[in-house]
């Protein structure tokens, strides 16, 4: 698939626990292949999963079932929460960008060419899609700034923000040395789990914690 453009979405949805599973069911529900959308980034309305976790939907290599009229050359993100009544939460926000900028990078996409889904419209306007393209939703919601979204974003690409940042957005969200500290107790206090012992003993070991340690 020809990456051109980067939509991001609202899950139009107010209430708990919304995630690309969720997505998944609706889609499913309405005689889709599956989820739509290629990322969702959750919210803090979650009772398990934390805020601004990304999860992964279609592969990016698969047309998307998100924004009718250019699903064959872009990727669909889509961010939990209901636009039009709220912003987007900041946690969303820092890895809505680290997401955008790797995607950037990956695909070599120019940030005017992230839209959000209303935005078709102006691909219309500007004789870029047929105007069977049109849509009547105001998606990402009207409290969000597309505009904003973009400057931001190439602010931060200009600043050239470490990449290996941006690949690692786990690693981002949980600050490396809180992440180094957690599993340095769990070596500590290993012991103590007598039935996961094996497990456990297997992940502190595993080679990608090891050189995790050592780069501290």
């Amino acid at each position: 698939m020809d990456i051109k453009y980067l939509v991001i979405h609202t899950a139009a949805y107010q209430g708990r626990n919304c995630d690309a599973d969720t997505i998944d069911e609706w889609h499913r529900n309405k005689g889709w292949n599956g989820i739509g959308y290629h990322y969702v980034i959750l919210n803090d309305k979650h009772d398990s999963k934390p805020d601004g976790k990304i999860e992964k939907g279609r592969d990016d290599s698969v047309n998307g079932a998100h924004a009718y009229g250019i699903n064959q050359m872009s990727l669909g993100i889509c961010c939990i929460g209901h636009g039009d009544h709220e912003d987007f939460t900041p946690a969303q926000y820092e890895n809505l960008y680290l997401l955008l900028a790797k995607l950037c990078h990956k695909y070599q996409v120019s940030t005017d060419n992230i839209i959000g889904h209303r935005e078709l419209n102006s691909l219309v306007n500007r004789g870029l899609l047929g105007d069977q393209y049109r849509t009547a939703k105001s998606c990402p919601g009207h409290k969000i700034n597309m505009n904003q979204i973009r400057q931001t974003l190439s602010k931060k690409l200009l600043r050239e923000e470490p990449l290996d940042e941006v690949n690692n957005t786990s690693m981002h969200l949980n600050n490396k040395a809180q992440v180094i500290e957690a599993i340095n107790v769990l070596k500590e206090h290993k012991g103590q789990f007598t039935n996961a012992r094996d497990e456990l003993i297997q992940f502190l070991y595993h080679p990608e914690i090891i050189e995790l340690i050592a780069e501290k």
